[in-house]
């Protein structure tokens, strides 16, 4: 179990990074608030997710494939993700 967290961390720290980067410079571009940082995460870890794996390293699903995650469970974790945080932050 401990080597499915660490192959999702390879997955995922590509992703996570840029977009909470991305997002905190929107908010203090545009002097925005904490609502808005919620809806960036949402736009911008599945457009990431798009850009990253979809186009640019499309062959590397095959190596997460072969710890048994396919492409549908990686989009799955990457927008139940990004919806939760918008939950999490709307409660702020």
């Amino acid at each position: 179990m401990g080597k499915n967290f660490s192959v999702l961390w390879i997955f995922y720290k590509k992703l996570i990074i840029p977009t909470i980067l991305f997002s905190f410079l929107l908010v203090f571009l545009f002097s925005l608030n904490v609502q808005t940082f919620g809806l960036s995460i949402v736009l911008i870890f599945p457009l990431l997710h798009y850009f990253i794996y979809e186009l640019r390293l499309k062959n590397e699903y095959h190596f997460y494939a072969h710890f048994g995650f396919s492409r549908i469970f990686l989009w799955g974790i990457t927008l139940s993700f990004s919806v939760a945080v918008k939950i999490l932050i709307g409660f702020l």
